[in-house]
C-alpha cells in the first residue's frame, strides 16, 4: 500500500512538472545535469538487475531490486534533486530534467508491470503520452532494454558525493537539535 501510494505521488508530481511543458520529444536542445545522467546510468542498471533475476527466477530479488530504485533512488533522491534544476535551471536545463523526469518513470512503470500491473497500467495512461509512447496499453510496449552506453560512473560519483555529503549535514542537525 505505501509502495502504491510513493508511486502514485511520484507520478503526481511529475506529471505537475511536465504539465504543458516540452518534455524534450522535439529538437529542441537538452541540457542534463549529472543528476539527470546519475538517474539514467541507475536505470540501465537497474534493466540488468531486472533482467537478470528474471532470467533466473529470482522474482524475489527483481522485486527488491525495483522497490529500491523506486523508493529511494527515484523517489527520495532523484525527484528532490530534480526540483532545483525545474525551478532555477536554463530551458534546456529544465527540457533535460522533464525529459528525464517523465521517461525514467515510464520505463520504470514497465519494469513493475509484471508485478503490479493494475497500479501501473493506470499510472502509465498518464505518463505514456508525455513520454511519448502510443498505443492503447503498457502491456503492448516494448521490454526496456539496457543500454551500457547510458552508464555513467562520472555522474554516480558526483550524486553519490553529494549524496554523502547532506546525509552528513543531516546527521549534524539531528545531532545538534
Amino acid at each position: 500500500r505505501n509502495f502504491c501510494n510513493k508511486l502514485w505521488n511520484a507520478t503526481r508530481y511529475v506529471l505537475m512538472a511536465c504539465d504543458g511543458q516540452d518534455t524534450g520529444l522535439g529538437d529542441a536542445p537538452v541540457e542534463l545535469s549529472s543528476a539527470d545522467r546519475w538517474i539514467a546510468s541507475r536505470l540501465q542498471q537497474l534493466e540488468a538487475e531486472v533482467d537478470q533475476g528474471f532470467a533466473d527466477y529470482r522474482f524475489d530479488n527483481v522485486a527488491r531490486a525495483l522497490y529500491e530504485f523506486a523508493w529511494n533512488e527515484y523517489c527520495d533522491w532523484y525527484l528532490e534533486l530534480s526540483k532545483p534544476a525545474l525551478q532555477q535551471g536554463s530551458e534546456a536545463a529544465r527540457r533535460g530534467t522533464r525529459r528525464t523526469l517523465v521517461r525514467v518513470l515510464e520505463t520504470l512503470l514497465r519494469l513493475l508491470h509484471p508485478l503490479m500491473p493494475f497500479v501501473t497500467e493506470d499510472l502509465w495512461q498518464r505518463v505514456g503520452r508525455p513520454a511519448g509512447k502510443t498505443g492503447p496499453s503498457l502491456a503492448l510496449q516494448p521490454w526496456p532494454v539496457p543500454d551500457a552506453s547510458k552508464h555513467d560512473p562520472a555522474a554516480e560519483a558526483d550524486v553519490e558525493w553529494l549524496k554523502g555529503f547532506i546525509l552528513c549535514v543531516r546527521q549534524i542537525r539531528a545531532q545538534m537539535d
